[in-house]
């Protein structure tokens, strides 16, 4: 046993290096719960390759999104490597990926203690649009002014940032709010994106409640503070600061799917 995973370590190491960076990228981009039924529906098949009738219309009939589907595309190009050796594959970088260090900070807003060491609410949301090349997202439920943040996303538009605002609204949020959060940001429309949830889309009472700032997949901040000056500066708030780590680009993708799937949609 042991000669012929080492076998297979080999064949996929040496003469599958497209197939490893698709299973790399497969297992950096998609869920664990996904990660994990592919494998153990890998390690059933009996014929051992998964070219099987049970399997594929498993995967005709499955919900995968994301690095997945490329994932065993790619694999349906290399016979030589069969199913149980696919799984082992998935299922070590999986492991990997798991048990690598995260960067996770406290981040607080209100009166300051001696108990542990914490990052300012303000501090690290300016950081976050500071730092983005590519993409900024921010979420809130509601939004006033807070000093200097206007001009600090204004710059990230001019440097050619895609930036996607997800913020709740009076009309969508059925009356909870009395003031769009998107009010703040109107110097931004036609450089920004603007996204609202429709309130035919949501359940009863439900309403967009998630804060949440990310930079380019690589840094997020979760918080219970809204976008406004008291959310970060005064209130008793508390969040997380998360860099170069998976919750970044989950949360990301996450926003992704829902725009891609017309749960968010383009604000008016």
């Amino acid at each position: 046993m042991r000669k012929t995973t080492s076998a297979i370590s080999m064949r996929l190491e040496s003469d599958s290096p497209s197939l490893a960076d698709v299973i790399a990228r497969a297992v950096a981009e998609s869920p664990s719960s996904h990660l994990s039924a592919l494998v153990r529906k890998l390690r059933e098949q009996t014929g051992g390759d998964g070219r099987d009738e049970s399997f594929q219309s498993w995967i005709a009939a499955g919900t995968f999104e994301g690095a997945l589907t490329p994932l065993l595309s790619a694999w349906r190009n290399h016979p030589d490597i069969d199913a149980s050796a696919l799984a082992l594959a998935v299922e070590a970088a999986s492991r990997a990926r798991d048990t690598a260090a995260c960067a996770v900070e406290l981040v607080w807003t209100g009166p300051a203690t001696d108990a542990a060491t914490t990052l300012n609410t303000t501090a690290v949301l300016f950081r976050i649009v500071r730092r983005s090349q590519t993409r900024l997202l921010l979420m809130s439920f509601s939004a006033f002014p807070i000093p200097g943040l206007l001009d600090e996303l204004q710059a990230a538009c001019e440097r050619g940032v895609s930036v996607r605002l997800v913020l709740e609204s009076a009309v969508e949020s059925g009356g909870r709010l009395t003031v769009d959060a998107a009010a703040p940001f109107e110097r931004l429309r036609g450089q920004a994106h603007f996204y609202v949830w429709p309130h035919t889309l949501r359940t009863a009472g439900a309403t967009m409640h998630a804060k949440v700032a990310v930079a380019d997949g690589c840094a997020a901040l979760v918080t219970s503070a809204n976008l406004t000056e008291r959310g970060v500066d005064s209130n008793l708030e508390l969040g997380a600061y998360f860099e170069d780590a998976r919750i970044p680009s989950q949360v990301e993708r996450q926003v992704d799917m829902l725009i891609a799937r017309g749960v968010f949609v383009a604000a008016p």
